[in-house]
């Protein structure tokens, strides 16, 4: 995900930006593209929205550790329209987990808060990456619910075309979906206006 942050910043010569990390979670991911910003000389002010009041302080806490301008609130996007806008609205992992209609409302949401950059890193379904799921999960862990959630998240998960129906459906003018390994794809969008 750093990389299309880091385009922006280099094309728009910005050495600050604006980032709100949608489906937040323990933090992980913000606090690494702080990290990545940090060492090439650009500013990132992160918020991170999260439904989990368990995952927003573990988060905050892990920001803190990191010393990183990152900050994490309990936030549900579905029952809110954007409060303000960022430079970048991201999300990883979460998309998934939703049916499509919702997909479609996170999507024009994520969007509506992005005044430059949107960002989705998601899974990507396949037949191959269904059955290599099974197989790896069991290789890693001895966890019934890993065992069971990482097959079923990728069953779960969109094909690139999928995502690309879902963003025309949310809106979305400008956008690019490019495959990535393993497994996924990284959805960008730029706003129309």
């Amino acid at each position: 995900m750093w990389r299309p942050i880091r385009a922006l910043a280099r094309c728009d010569g910005l050495d600050e930006l604006t980032v709100l990390d949608v489906a937040s979670g323990a933090g992980d991911v913000a606090v690494g593209l702080c990290r990545l910003a940090a060492s090439a000389g650009v500013r990132l002010r992160v918020v991170g929205y999260d439904i989990s009041p368990v995952a927003v302080e573990t988060a905050a806490r892990r920001a803190a550790e990191a010393g990183v301008d990152a900050r994490f609130e309990v936030a549900d996007v579905f029952a809110q329209r954007p409060q303000r806008r960022f430079d970048v609205v991201m999300s990883s992992l979460f998309l998934h987990h939703l049916p499509e209609a919702q997909g479609v409302e996170l999507l024009r949401w994520m969007h509506a808060a992005a005044t430059r950059l949107t960002i989705v890193n998601d899974l990507r379904r396949s037949r191959l990456g269904y059955a290599l799921a099974q197989v790896v999960v069991r290789l890693v862990t001895r966890s019934d619910v890993v065992h069971y959630d990482g097959p079923q998240s990728v069953a779960g998960a969109f094909r690139p075309d999928e995502a690309a129906r879902m963003c025309a459906a949310a809106g979305w003018t400008r956008f690019e979906i490019r495959r990535v390994w393993p497994f996924r794809f990284l959805l960008t969008g730029m706003p129309s206006t």
